[in-house]
């Protein structure tokens, strides 16, 4: 499994019980708690890729920024890898919202925590079901990206993983 289906596996296999989690404690309200779509970034699929429907369901899209490799021994014949990755969360104020003036921000706030949730779960390492595995995963800095128009809100989330003591083919 290459790096970017990987972190949507990570995410998306972990969102339900970090939901459940977050509702318990009192940090998000179960009308904010939805499950969005995760979109690669790379996909061919139609209304998955350069235009979306918001008004369908919230969105996170998943794309990598750039990959380090260092060789920690001698020999080289073992390579670490550093991936980063850009994670953008976004959600629509519509008719979802009724009268709730902050039902965009309050859906966005939701999105963010699990999303949060999600990757502070996995940072000790993640294994998915093909044996594909990352070995620390750390949540980078946020950034908002909305759009007062459009009634459009989002943020940009940094991820960082590491991968260690790969073999070298």
């Amino acid at each position: 499994m290459d790096e970017v289906s990987l972190l949507i596996d990570l995410v998306s296999s972990k969102w339900s019980s970090s939901v459940t989690t977050l509702i318990s404690e009192g940090r998000i309200t179960a009308d904010h708690a939805g499950t969005p779509n995760f979109v690669d970034v790379r996909t061919l699929q139609k209304n998955k890729g350069v235009r979306y429907d918001l008004t369908a369901k919230d969105v996170i899209i998943f794309f990598e920024d750039s990959q380090n490799i260092t060789y920690p021994t001698i020999h080289f014949d073992l390579r670490n890898e550093t991936h980063s990755f850009t994670m953008h969360i976004r959600t629509i104020h519509d008719e979802r919202a009724g009268t709730d003036a902050n039902f965009g921000k309050d859906r966005l706030k939701a999105l963010y925590l699990i999303a949060r949730h999600t990757l502070e779960r996995g940072r000790k390492g993640y294994t998915a079901s093909d044996g594909s595995k990352f070995n620390q995963v750390f949540v980078g800095s946020r950034s908002e990206s909305n759009d007062r128009a459009k009634r459009l809100f989002g943020y940009k989330l940094t991820v960082e993983t590491k991968r260690f003591a790969l073999t070298l083919p």
